[in-house]
């Protein structure tokens, strides 16, 4: 099997430091490992939020959707509904995905249940405006 590109040619910057790093490096390998079981790149769909978090699918060369605020989770179970043959995976941000999805999308994506990996980013702050605390169910 050939060598798969996932880089972009978008700078990333990120702080260094910043656990969005491992969360790249994680996710990297998880799309290798997909692409030597059988499932193309062109099969794979990226959903983010918005926020430092969000970035992630500029760095990744597959298929991406930015979505709106605290929206991440009804976006990628549209599709995943809309194409049930692609993989979805999701990224956000604990204040995009726990302080505005959970109260308005969270449980109607919970409640589809459709084969959709959301990963958060629970890092306890508010990257936008660096000083808010994020918002928590139960400990980060």
């Amino acid at each position: 099997m050939s060598q798969i590109k996932l880089e972009t040619y978008a700078k990333n910057t990120w702080c260094p430091g910043c656990g969005n790093f491992a969360i790249l490096n994680a996710i990297k390998m998880a799309l290798v490992e997909l692409n030597a079981e059988g499932v193309p790149l062109e099969n794979i769909v990226l959903v983010s939020g918005i926020g430092c978090h969000a970035k992630i699918v500029d760095y990744l060369n597959v298929n991406s959707f930015y979505s709106l605020h605290g929206r991440g989770v009804p976006v990628a179970e549209g599709i995943k509904l809309s194409n049930p043959n692609v993989k979805v995976i999701g990224f956000a941000g604990d204040g995009d995905d726990v302080g505005e999805g959970v109260a308005c999308h969270g449980a109607d994506g919970d409640a589809v249940n459709g084969d959709v990996v959301d990963l958060v980013t629970a890092d306890g702050g508010d990257g936008v405006t660096l000083a808010s605390a994020a918002v928590h169910r139960g400990d980060p």
